[in-house]
């Protein structure tokens, strides 16, 4: 009972201090006060003492492992050795069953692309679509840093011509405001630390007592040396990106238009609702050209009740959201002065775009209509 009541308190305690940031956060977006380089510094001296302690790991395991070869040495440095090796630097790939897209194959959409780029002074990337994600990301893949724009079709599909400009602008804007998650130090560290969990699970299946007990034993320290990064650098990481996501959404406002933009998040807010009618219509067969109509729909249906929508959707922050929240991001955009759009996609243009995934888009709806 007591430990319930202390992980409760700390729960709300935990989410009060969550909402209190989002709000600071936004107020900040709204007041012009983005702030962010203090954090960004912390963020890559965190990221590179990490990247210290991996080596130091791996020394202390070569030299274990070099005691008395071969030895007692070996059941504690082994796992420190492959812990070293699972912790090196890596950077991010493309997505197992992303499908790229040339610009041979979809010139339209790539010129769409391209026009975007141009806009905000961003790199033109590689494009790649997922037949059942809905959702879109945008990163920078390899020691090389190759710029990738990955598309979900379900997502993509749903969207009216200048909502599509909106997310492009948004994803691509990923690549110009100052992201540190994607930085050449910060993101091998974030990645790294996301595959600790994998690696630092209680130790079962093994018969021997001794056995186990010597590998909870480093399994335990290297618990205990790791936490501190763990958590630095995911909460550091997530004020510094829900910074950038606030200057990704402007970004999306300057190429597509500010109603575009918000009406996106809009739908990202109401994604549980959106995800659903996507699921209908890919089981009913609707044609994708009547898609982006069904949430049309949905937006207005919803709208005597979005500004509800909107706080609600603090009621679940966490200090750890990578994304502020979606009714908070509707709402910093609104404030904006400015409504046009820097990149105008006509009808069809449009069209054009969806005869060019037609193939792609179709096996996403049959993928769909499986689920």
């Amino acid at each position: 009972m007591t430990g319930d009541f202390f992980f409760r308190r700390l729960g709300r305690w935990s989410h009060a201090l969550a909402r209190r940031h989002s709000l600071s956060a936004f107020g900040a977006q709204l007041a012009g006060r983005p702030g962010g380089r203090a954090t960004s510094a912390l963020l890559i001296i965190t990221s590179l003492l990490l990247y210290f302690l991996i080596l130091a790991l791996l020394a202390l395991g070569l030299w274990l492992c070099s005691l008395s070869f071969p030895g007692f040495g070996l059941v504690p440095g082994l796992p420190l050795v492959a812990m070293a090796v699972e912790l090196r630097p890596r950077f991010n790939r493309v997505p197992k069953y992303a499908t790229e897209v040339t610009a041979a194959e979809a010139p339209e959409l790539h010129r769409l692309i391209g026009h975007v780029a141009a806009a905000l002074s961003a790199p033109i990337p590689a494009v790649y679509v997922e037949e059942d994600v809905f959702n879109a990301s945008a990163t920078l893949v390899g020691l090389r840093r190759r710029p990738v724009l990955v598309l979900g079709l379900p997502l993509w599909v749903s969207l009216p011509a200048q909502q599509r400009v909106a997310l492009l602008g948004h994803e691509l804007g990923h690549f110009v405001n100052g992201d540190p998650r994607r930085g050449l130090f910060v993101s091998p560290a974030v990645i790294a630390l996301q595959r600790v969990d994998e690696w630092l699970q209680p130790v079962v299946g093994v018969a021997s007592i001794v056995t186990r007990l010597v590998l909870g034993l480093v399994t335990g320290v290297l618990r205990a040396a790791i936490l501190p990064f763990r958590v630095g650098i995911a909460l550091l990481a997530v004020r510094d990106g829900q910074r950038a996501e606030y200057r990704a959404d402007r970004l999306a406002a300057t190429v597509g238009g500010r109603t575009a933009a918000v009406d996106l998040l809009d739908i990202l807010l109401l994604r549980d609702s959106v995800v659903m009618l996507v699921m209908r219509n890919a089981r009913t067969g609707r044609p994708l050209a009547e898609w982006p109509e069904t949430i049309a729909k949905l937006l207005v249906e919803v709208r005597p009740n979005l500004a509800a929508r909107r706080e609600s959707s603090l009621d679940n922050v966490s200090l750890f959201d990578s994304h502020p929240p979606n009714g908070l991001r509707s709402r910093a955009l609104e404030s904006l002065t400015s409504e046009s759009a820097a990149v105008v996609v006509t009808s069809a243009q449009n069209a054009r775009i969806d005869a060019e995934l037609a193939e792609p888009a179709a096996r996403s709806a049959r993928t769909l209509k499986r689920l």
